[in-house]
């Protein structure tokens, strides 16, 4: 696990419930790794044990991947206190459109109180975690922010912005970080990646049925019918720095 793109790994009652009501009637659901909401028709997703499990973006779900028996485990940090809670009966609320977990009302009123104290983010260059207010030097791409500890951090990203942002295969669902994609289309305005060229020519010959996020579940190369290519990268054991933090001070 090296690097991914921008994430945070932080995810009373009465007004979480209500938050949540609202998110259900828009469609919404959170991300299973850092608790962004967002289109279910817009997620990514995979399924572990018989439940769908939801992703704002590829690196979330290689994170997921990694070690999907305990992401599964419905746990989070609470960002003030950094104890580790069970999201089912905890505290919850939503803060710049992002499912958090506290594990009493008073952390989640600290938190309320001066939010940019307890907010986090990470370099994805450096894989530090650190307080956004300490992350000074910051880029766009894509439209997307992405802060870094030093200015050298942010020129390595710049320079090479691919070396630190995963892609998810459109055809079988796979993750891996875009500079290991063997090949690429653009369409509809969109970069695809894809985990070998059979997915690229799978792609080609019906592009509308792959241009949403890939199923959960979705088969591998060796199961569509075409041979499997040496060199086809596995979901790559990556994953969220800031996942990482969950359960720590």
């Amino acid at each position: 696990m090296k690097r991914l793109t921008l994430l945070l790994a932080l995810a009373a009652l009465l007004l979480a419930t209500g938050t949540a009501l609202a998110a259900q009637e828009k469609n919404m659901v959170p991300c299973s790794v850092c608790g962004y909401l967002i289109p279910k028709d817009q997620a990514l997703s995979t399924g572990y044990e018989g439940t769908t499990y939801y992703f704002c973006e590829a690196g979330c779900k290689a994170y997921f991947l990694q070690n999907p028996a305990a992401m599964a485990a419905g746990t989070d940090m609470d960002p003030v206190c950094g104890m580790t809670v069970k999201k089912a009966g905890s505290i919850e609320a939503v803060h710049n459109g992002r499912q958090l977990h506290f594990c009493a009302n008073a952390c989640k009123e600290k938190y309320f109180a001066n939010p940019a104290e307890y907010e986090i983010n990470y370099d994805v260059v450096s894989n530090e975690v650190k307080p956004q207010k300490e992350l000074k030097y910051t880029a766009t791409f894509e439209g997307r922010p992405y802060s870094f500890v030093s200015e050298a951090n942010k020129i390595a990203f710049e320079k090479n912005p691919d070396a630190y942002i995963y892609a998810e295969c459109p055809v079988t669902g796979k993750v891996f970080l875009r500079k290991d994609a063997p090949a690429k289309v653009v369409y509809d305005g969109k970069t695809r990646y894809f985990c070998c060229n059979a997915c690229l020519e799978k792609f080609n010959k019906d592009p509308k049925k792959y241009s949403g996020p890939a199923a959960a579940g979705a088969k591998g190369c060796g199961d569509m019918g075409a041979k499997k290519e040496a060199g086809c990268p596995a979901a790559e054991a990556g994953g969220c720095p800031k996942a990482k933090t969950c359960g720590k001070k």
